[in-house]
């Protein structure tokens, strides 16, 4: 439900302003009506005394409510309906208000009594109101004027508070931005102190501690003997320290004390063990994270919240890590006795490593005395390079924060932050950080309504034919005529794009667009809804020009298409309905269409036929999986559970668990365990398979985070992207709420996906699987060396990870070119800087003749089957 609707569908529960409105409306213009809301029913109650209610209730009957209830579309134009009924003198209107998108979210239901009508003799009830037609008519109008009015008022205060909320956030990230710059600039200081490691120590868990808003943040170290561990240092917000009861604590009642970071929110589901520990210290939520000497864990920092529920932020666990670094570098610094230029050389590493630019300057020398990687790839023109020179030098810029700031050369914008600090060798320097916010911004300016062109042919797209066949059904069924509408597809085309590529393709698409929009009483009624689909909608005007149309269409085929100098033919296959008829729903033209066009398609090609009526067993049993469907999605996506197959990596020639493959499984109450092959096409055509991607999506981060967090940082999860979902508007918000909701390590996440997409898809996929490598997720190019791959697909795509299809690992045995085959993608990879794995492993023979090429991923039967997450993490975790 949009914003709109769901304001309007709020006032069930406050709805003093519509019955305010009503009553008032009612009383000055002699007239009843009452309030509908879309989803809600009666939002307002009868205004009038008991007997005029009883009066208007047996005079306007139900039927007829519902009739004018019925009367508006989303989209049409009209507002404003009027019905007659059983009597002259009764009049009957309808009043319709709508949302943005012209959406109907709610209706007046008016009557009202012809005074000049009333026949004599008939008795009304002596409080009864009564007027005339035009007086009517008049107040109908106003009260259109009125809700329409009432809506705007209310879009634009949700507006505001939503600019609000933002402006707000967005201080708050400033803010944020800044108390972390001046932390970090006290830190830098402490690196270089001569003070005891446990006085600095003290000082940056006190930073920390202040700046993560946790309860205690401390340093446990283990005993030389590796038997206890004390807690040598602790800040704590409150009284409660542990610090006084945490000594000569065996090792074997501390879970984390074994090597691994652990990061445990409040709502993990814990082991027995840390169950045992977490609740002896009152600990609700934890991570522990060991700082290394000589590769064995000497200590442990720990970030606790005692008696108070957190959920840790992936921003909150990577400054943990800085802070762990930096402890981590003063200690080495300590133990060996290094310089000054030895802590730099740390830091130096971790700010290389940093998401965000860092350079230091000295102003009166003009010279920069330290710069990172990103700084450098920010400014690589020399238009930015010159402006930023100036920036950094100009001491005018003391300011803490310059927001705002943008890069003409890359188009790119940044925020600055500036502090003052004192170098190695003691001169006063200034430390100036950039920060790249062109994403924020560009999201910021995105609020275009949703295209209806496609973008390769010009032609209108699905989402427009849909909405004119609605209308267009609408309109006939009010004038008792009929419409039509034909659907077609190039026969072969999958073959054609394979054989002359996609440019060739796309050019024929584009050809056959126009030429069938320049058909006569077809202009501005074709449309592309698909890869290699057409629709032609033929109206009630042009609908004894169908014949004409069809053959014309089809007639287009006959001669052959110039493309590049030279000749190629191809045919269609068409698919014709006329409705009304005993269509009930508009909805239902197109997939009653998509049956008759695969119907001609297995019959003969390069043909057209109508829709036969006996198909509609298919189009139910269609309608009832779409049922079900919706009905699951609607429910939360509960029904659908994920499965995870285990991925190992090669270490040493020896194969390892390092992760898994989520897959999902649909269990229906109706249907029963249902496998992907079965819904995954009805999700993607029904346009759920966004919500049931997401879920899976944040059902494996979850998972793989839980790994993560309990002793396996370096588990990934694998997960299955649909072409569909991959192209939609809101991919990539998505993935990066889910990314934020569960605070996974992006690098943790492949998506994996295969290149199945249909002309003019492409620059749309690479586009989105960009933006999801910048969220800092990983790329696998699933299923490579199936029916549609090609080796193109490796340099147009931005991927990690080859997948070679099953089928090869089943031939290499007995089929050369098989052996041919990986071994020629895995060299080809290993060249490119790309991991390949290979699927459908089932034979120890298979493992062997893998091990010859440089394969570092296996998956398959022979290793394990797809597990439940519980089975999982018995034999994994």
């Amino acid at each position: 439900m949009d914003s709109t609707s769901r304001l309007i569908n709020e006032l069930e529960v406050n709805n003093d302003d519509l019955q305010s409105l009503q009553d008032s409306f009612c009383k000055a213009n002699d007239m009843y009506m009452i309030c509908i809301g879309r989803k809600h029913g009666q939002l307002t109650s009868f205004s009038g005394s008991k007997p005029e209610e009883d009066f208007v209730d047996a005079n306007f009957p139900e039927s007829l409510r519902k009739e004018l209830i019925e009367s508006f579309v989303d989209g049409a134009p009209e507002n404003i309906v009027d019905r007659a009924g059983t009597e002259d003198y009764f009049l009957y209107r309808g009043v319709a208000f709508r949302g943005e998108k012209d959406e109907v979210v709610g209706k007046w239901l008016c009557f009202a009594v012809d005074k000049e009508k009333v026949p004599a003799g008939i008795q009304l009830p002596a409080t009864l109101r009564t007027t005339t037609p035009a007086q009517l008519d008049k107040a109908i109008s106003l009260l259109e004027t009125l809700s329409k009015h009432y809506v705007a008022t209310i879009l634009r205060n949700e507006q505001l508070k939503k600019k609000l909320s933002q402006t707000q956030s967005e201080e708050k990230e400033v803010e944020n931005k800044l108390i972390k710059n001046e932390m970090m600039t006290e830190i830098l200081r402490l690196m270089e102190s001569e003070d005891s490691f446990t006085n600095v120590a003290n000082e940056i868990l006190s930073f920390a501690g202040k700046y993560i808003e946790c309860t205690n943040t401390a340093l446990v170290q283990m005993s030389v003997d590796g038997v206890t561990a004390d807690m040598i240092l602790e800040w704590s917000m409150g009284e409660d320290k542990l610090s006084p009861i945490f000594h000569g604590v065996p090792v074997k009642e501390l879970p984390f004390m074994n090597g691994k970071p652990y990061t445990i929110s409040s709502d993990a589901a814990l082991p027995d063990a840390f169950v045992d520990f977490f609740g002896k210290y009152a600990i609700k939520s934890a991570i522990l994270l060991p700082i290394n000497v000589d590769e064995e864990a000497a200590m442990y920092l720990c970030f606790l919240s005692i008696k108070q529920d957190r959920q840790w932020t992936v921003d909150e666990i990577r400054f943990s890590n800085d802070i762990k670094n930096i402890l981590h570098s003063i200690l080495i610094k300590k133990i060996t006795a290094n310089s000054l230029a030895g802590s730099y050389s740390a830091l130096e590493s971790i700010l290389q490593n940093a998401g965000y630019g860092v350079v230091v300057v000295d102003s009166e020398q003009k010279q920069i005395l330290y710069k990172n990687d990103t700084f450098g790839d920010m400014f690589d023109n020399s238009i930015d390079s010159v402006a930023v020179e100036e920036l950094i030098f100009n001491e005018n810029y003391s300011l803490s924060e310059l927001n705002g700031y943008s890069a003409n050369g890359s188009g790119k914008w940044f925020d600055i932050s500036v502090a003052d600090i004192r170098w190695v060798d003691s001169r006063e320097v200034r430390l100036i950080t950039f920060y790249d916010t062109t994403d924020i911004r560009n999201y910021q300016k995105k609020a275009e309504k949703q295209a209806q062109t496609d973008t390769l042919t010009g032609l209108f797209n699905r989402q427009a034919c849909e909405k004119d066949i609605a209308m267009e059904y609408h309109i006939t069924t009010k004038l008792n005529k009929e419409f039509a509408v034909l659907m077609f597809d190039i026969d072969n085309f999958t073959n054609m794009n394979q054989g002359l590529g996609y440019r060739i393709g796309d050019d024929l698409l584009e050809f056959i667009a126009h030429s069938i929009d320049e058909i006569s009483y077809v202009k501005g009624k074709c449309y592309r809804i698909g890869g290699d689909e057409f629709a032609v909608l033929v109206d009630h005007e042009n609908i004894k020009n169908l014949d004409i149309i069809t053959k014309r269409i089809m007639n287009l085929f006959d001669n052959p298409w110039v493309l590049d100098d030279k000749e190629h033919y191809c045919t269609i296959s068409m698919g014709g309905l006329k409705a009304p008829g005993n269509i009930t729903d508009a909805s239902a033209i197109l997939t009653r269409l998509t049956i008759a066009l695969h119907s001609t398609k297995d019959k003969s090609r390069n043909s057209f036929q109508f829709y036969d009526e006996e198909a509609d067993v298919i189009v139910v049993e269609k309608q009832e999986l779409e049922d079900d469907l919706k009905k699951a999605v609607k429910h939360g996506c509960r029904e659908f559970v994920v499965y995870y197959q285990p991925i190992m990596e090669f270490v040493g020639g020896v194969p390892s668990c390092c992760g898994a493959e989520a897959l999902v499984r649909w269990e229906s109450p109706e249907r029963g365990l249902v496998m992907p092959s079965g819904f995954i096409k009805e999700a993607e055509e029904q346009n759920l398979i966004g919500d049931i991607g997401h879920y899976v999506l944040l059902e494996a981060a979850k998972s793989c985070k839980h790994w993560n967090d309990f002793g396996h940082p370096e588990y990934k999860i694998n997960v299955n992207i649909s072409p569909v979902q991959l192209v939609q508007k809101d991919f990539v918000d998505r993935l990066d709420a889910v990314l934020k909701q569960t605070a996974i390590n992006p690098k943790n996440l492949t998506l994996e996906i295969a290149d199945d997409f249909g002309p003019g898809v492409l620059p749309k996929a690479v586009k989105a699987l960009d933006a999801a490598r910048a969220l800092g997720c990983r790329v696998a190019l699933d299923n490579f060396g199936a029916a549609n791959s090609a080796l193109n697909d490796i340099k147009a795509l931005p991927i990690d990870t080859i997948k070679i299809d099953r089928a090869y690992a089943k031939d290499m045995q007995g089929d050369t070119f098989a052996q041919s085959f990986v071994k020629t993608v895995s060299e080809l990879a290993n060249s490119v800087d790309v991991d390949v794995c290979v699927e459908g492993v089932e034979e120890d023979k298979q493992v062997t003749m893998i091990g010859d090429y440089p394969i570092n991923l296996v998956q398959g039967f022979f290793f394990d089957k797809p597990l439940s997450k519980e089975e999982f993490g018995k034999k994994y975790i």
